[in-house]
């Protein structure tokens, strides 16, 4: 990695500019998305919004409405939303059995790739 000491004027937000170099710097690939946010001291997902350009839906869906300190506080907090309960892997092998599968789970998951 180089160093780089850039003086911005004052009207420039220094988060500002970080943000936007990180955000050009991992369009490029020149860095990986954890790299890219923490260069700009932004979440994951604030990278994800900031990428996307004006108009997206996405950016909708990605749009910064809590902070979180984690993305594991992040997911919780959605599970928590959801009610999410987990995997009910007792449910799924009922309604395995109940479409009486025949082929080997091996063979499904190569099916998967086709």
């Amino acid at each position: 990695m180089h160093t780089l000491t850039i003086e911005i004027p004052d009207q420039f937000e220094k988060k500002e500019v970080l943000l936007s170099i990180a955000v050009q710097l991992f369009k490029k690939g020149a860095l990986d998305a954890k790299q890219a946010a923490d260069l700009a001291d932004v979440s994951l997902n604030d990278l994800s919004y900031y990428s996307l350009p004006e108009g997206d839906p996405a950016k909708e869906l990605l749009e910064p409405t809590t902070e979180y300190a984690s993305t594991v506080e992040w997911i919780e907090s959605i599970k928590q939303e959801q009610s999410y309960k987990g995997f009910d892997e007792e449910r799924m092998k009922k309604l395995a059995d109940k479409m009486d599968i025949q082929e080997p789970f091996e063979l499904l998951l190569s099916q998967l790739n086709k």
